[in-house]
């Protein structure tokens, strides 16, 4: 028997990431619909960096971009693929505040565990999306290499999720907004003052407020600011910047955190799931923070 685990496409887990990271880790599509064209992210075979770039820019112009969850009926046969080999499951899902994904992963959990008449399935709302929930199903499946147990990598992965920071900025709020993600109020004070916010994932598994700044380069001292207070610097830990086509941007970020002393800096393409409300022009730092926040 195994552990296996299980995240979805809004973990920003893609497959070359994996691949070089020699990570098996499940990871449950989600679809993404651009004008009149649909894609299953990442099930289709498209090159994200090269994807990404244009997805951005058609935001930009103005194209219409919807995204879909993953549905209990999914989750189940994910799930039950696994158990019937012997394997338990730790399934990894954005944050229930934004998103109704893991309320239909926990349906799925449940039917399984009541027909096995025990817990062999395991649902972790990360409280938060992109790199900072594929940051916590990494460190999930390092502890099922290591050969911890089923409950003691769900113990950890609830008590780690409270670490994980998530702190980014938008370019443009509208998109926000217009998902609800926001309100209107924030939204309002952000246009009138023509100013950049910084935002953070909070103990609610919602968005907030977490500062503001004149212009993009204060929001990238700003954020870089953000990070150099609460990194943990005892960890040897990866910290992972992911962008929506501003890659100077996330070099700009890097190039502060480095001369704070933090090195071990990764930059990816944001996923594209969550990247649709967040939108083009977004910058997004996911690390292991010193204290629960």
């Amino acid at each position: 028997m195994a552990v296996k685990i299980i995240a979805d496409a809004v973990s920003n887990l893609f497959d070359y990431i994996r691949k070089d990271k020699n990570l098996d880790i499940k990871i449950m599509s989600l679809h993404l619909t651009i004008g009149s064209h649909e894609y299953l992210c990442y099930e289709d075979k498209i090159d994200i960096k090269e994807f990404s770039k244009k997805y951005y820019e058609l935001m930009a112009e103005g194209e219409e971009v919807k995204t879909s969850l993953v549905g209990p009926g999914q989750f189940e046969e994910a799930f039950r693929e696994e158990v019937e080999k012997g394997n338990k499951v730790v399934c990894f899902t954005m944050a229930k505040g934004i998103s109704g994904t893991y309320n239909s992963a926990c349906v799925a959990r449940d039917a399984i565990n009541e027909e096995k008449k025990e817990k062999v399935v395991e649902v972790i709302d990360c409280m938060t999306a992109g790199l900072g929930e594929g940051l916590q199903a990494i460190h999930a499946y390092e502890l099922a290499q290591e050969g911890k147990s089923f409950e003691e990598i769900v113990e950890e992965a609830e008590s780690f999720k409270h670490f994980v920071r998530s702190d980014f900025t938008v370019d443009n709020i509208k998109y926000l907004l217009k998902t609800g993600r926001v309100g209107k109020a924030l939204a309002r004070f952000v246009k009138i003052l023509n100013i950049k916010i910084l935002l953070k994932r909070n103990e609610e598994s919602k968005i907030a407020f977490a500062g503001s700044a004149i212009g993009t380069n204060n929001a990238i001292k700003q954020l870089s600011k953000v990070v150099i207070e609460n990194i943990d610097m005892d960890k040897d830990q990866i910290v992972y910047i992911t962008h929506c086509n501003v890659m100077d941007n996330a070099l700009r970020l890097k190039d502060a955190l480095n001369n704070a002393g933090i090195n071990n800096i990764e930059i990816y393409d944001y996923d594209l799931i969550s990247g649709a409300h967040i939108g083009p022009g977004s910058l997004a730092v996911f690390y292991v923070a010193k204290d629960q926040y």
